[in-house]
């Protein structure tokens, strides 16, 4: 094979490399949009905002606690008792429906993404949490996971639990 040759294929294999993850990131919402200190979470439904809900509207729902485990690949397991609300509660008081819907997208401040497909939506009981054991969820800078976490009970290691949510995306 000669060098132009090799040098043309090199070229279009980035060129679609480089399409290819733009398209992923396009399609996975793009990066987050609310560059806020987490204090909030904007919720969205097809890219429109629906809502900017704040630490007092959201304990104004039905909240619940909740036990679960911390687990963790390099930690032992931790009981903890969670204070939070169903995500799909939210959805449903805001108005966002999830007919025709393919997946919720929740955003952390630390540019963290958690998917979650709507299947799981309707059979486990995610949460938007605020406190753990008995005490409000510290902010990053404070170095806790709040003042906002996605919770998923029973998620191995834990891995798709977002800290600092700041955005909830209903695509």
């Amino acid at each position: 094979m000669d060098v132009k040759k090799s040098t043309k294929i090199v070229s279009i294999s980035i060129a679609v490399l480089f399409l290819a993850t733009a398209a992923l990131w396009l399609i996975n919402g793009g990066g987050a949009r609310y560059d806020g200190d987490g204090s909030v979470i904007v919720f969205s439904d097809n890219g429109d905002t629906v809502c900017e809900a704040d630490l007092e509207y959201i304990k104004g729902f039905d909240t619940e606690k909740f036990e679960t485990t911390i687990r963790s690949s390099v930690l032992k397991p931790t009981d903890v008792e969670y204070k939070g609300v169903l995500l799909k509660n939210l959805f449903s008081v805001m108005g966002i429906s999830l007919e025709d819907k393919t997946r919720v997208v929740v955003k952390g401040i630390d540019g963290y993404q958690a998917f979650l497909s709507m299947e799981e939506l309707d059979k486990k009981d995610i949460y938007i949490a605020y406190e753990m054991d008995g005490k409000p969820l510290k902010p990053k800078e404070k170095g806790g996971f709040g003042p906002f976490q996605l919770v998923i009970p029973g998620d191995p290691y834990s891995q798709r639990w977002c800290k600092f949510v700041c955005e909830v995306c209903v695509i």
